[in-house]
């Protein structure tokens, strides 16, 4: 009787066993699902904008209508940033991607200085049309490219990661995705000319050296403490922290990969720069789940995060809400004025209000004691300057960039028309009139356009 106990209870601990390692590699599995349908999602946008960007560009040598052409080139501009953050935000590794994403701001800041022409009364000139003509050509491959790829995916030939859960074990894939566009990369780079212009990304802007950047260079392990240390980690994890490769780009720096105690993979991904060890950006992968915080709590949690971090007086400009997460864009704030090239983007889980995202490149690459102009222009006079019909609710200094990426003082003037709301921004050094963004509100966020 005593042996047929022990085998009950010998069967029942096996099952149990057994149970425990299929419900582990079951919720793996069905991590490893969603994250792959996140990247799927991004990538069919990148499609579908680099489509638009296609038939855009066609009809922007088609038309003879300037009013038709100002607002095609425009769009352009909207599709391009719009495509470099779509690729920007897909898990590339170490693939240098820097040939389409000069590819594609070139594209956007080009049509965008061809619309302020325009707009001013010039002529496009011949020359210029030439090279929306190599623009088309060369979208016209990246596009074909991207269907092929689009195909291979359709037909379960290729995944994101290169490896897969099978019957409890790993199995190889083919070619991974982040491969394949590692060369398109490359043949971008031999088959499409640089195009010269004096714009924001002209090579010369693009190879400037990050102002942001300073201090000794590190070593690996000082970089692996540094993301320890850096990221939010409020249930308090033990991660292995690891060194993944090199990042190359403007800013060099050290990949690192932060791994839960038994945990197969990496949970977090981090850019730690060789010099002077700042964080670029980071991004933990973790399941998000229902929603529990609403967006003033998610905007100060990250607030508290940026200042814990070094990055104090902070304003939040702009929001985005995805996937369970909310994305909020901070400018630092010097003598009540806004610094916009300056921006940290951080992203909030809105479960638990943990930092699950950072974005400080632009901060880094634009960040330094400024000698700013003086101020010659009053509020009176801005008043006076501004369009009757937008009733004005706010007036603030701020810092902006120009098309060619020259910063300008300004006055950011915050206004109504009707029921649209609008940021005009009037120089105060001279009181032009630089720029006009309208703000739209979604269910996502806030936006600029």
């Amino acid at each position: 009787m005593k042996r047929a106990y022990f085998w009950i209870i010998g069967i029942l601990l096996a099952g149990g066993i057994i149970f425990g390692f299929w419900s582990i590699s079951k919720r793996a599995y069905s991590a490893e699902n969603a994250l792959e349908a996140s990247y799927q999602r991004g990538f069919f946008e990148l499609i579908d904008q680099v489509n638009n960007l296609n038939l855009l560009i066609s009809k922007s040598l088609v038309t003879s209508s300037d009013a038709q052409r100002i607002m095609t080139f425009t769009t352009i501009w909207h599709q391009a940033e719009g495509a470099r953050t779509s690729l920007s935000q897909l898990p590339l590794g170490q693939r240098d991607m820097t040939n389409s994403q000069k590819f594609f701001a070139q594209l956007g800041d080009f049509s965008y200085s061809l619309s302020k022409k325009i707009v001013n009364g010039e002529e496009v000139t011949t020359d210029e049309w030439k090279k929306m003509e190599n623009f088309k050509k060369y979208s016209q491959d990246l596009s074909r490219k991207l269907r092929e790829l689009q195909n291979d995916v359709a037909a379960g030939r290729i995944k994101w990661e290169n490896r897969a859960y099978a019957a409890g074990k790993m199995s190889k894939l083919p070619q991974a995705m982040a491969d394949k566009f590692a060369v398109i990369d490359q043949k971008l780079k031999e088959e499409a000319p640089t195009i010269t212009y004096d714009g924001p990304f002209s090579d010369h802007v693009e190879n400037v050296k990050p102002m942001g950047v300073t201090g000794s260079a590190i070593t690996e392990s000082k970089a692996k403490e540094i993301a320890a240390d850096f990221v939010d980690n409020p249930d308090k994890y033990r991660y292995d922290t690891g060194i993944a490769g090199r990042a190359r780009g403007n800013i060099p720096a050290y990949s690192v990969e932060l791994t839960r105690k038994g945990a197969s993979a990496p949970e977090v991904m981090m850019d730690v720069s060789e010099k002077g060890g700042n964080v670029i950006w980071y991004l933990n992968t973790r399941a998000i789940g229902p929603q529990k915080i609403d967006l003033k709590a998610s905007v100060d949690r990250a607030r508290a995060f940026l200042s814990s971090r070094g990055f104090a007086g902070m304003e939040a400009t702009g929001s985005l809400t995805q996937d369970g997460t909310i994305t909020i864009t901070f400018v630092p704030i010097l003598n009540d004025i806004l610094l916009y090239p300056d921006f940290i983007k951080v992203e909030v889980a809105l479960d638990n209000g943990q930092i699950v995202g950072f974005d400080g490149a632009g901060y880094l690459t634009f960040h330094r004691t400024r000698s700013l102009p003086h101020i010659k222009i009053s509020k009176s006079e801005v008043v006076n300057k501004i369009n009757k019909n937008l009733k004005i609710n706010r007036i603030r200094l701020a810092l902006i960039p120009d098309s060619a990426m020259k910063e300008k003082l300004c006055y950011e003037v915050d206004g109504n028309l009707k029921d649209e709301r609008y940021l005009v921004y009037i120089n105060a050094e001279n009181g032009l009139e630089e720029q006009i963004l309208k703000i739209v509100e979604t269910e996502k966020g806030t936006m600029t356009m």
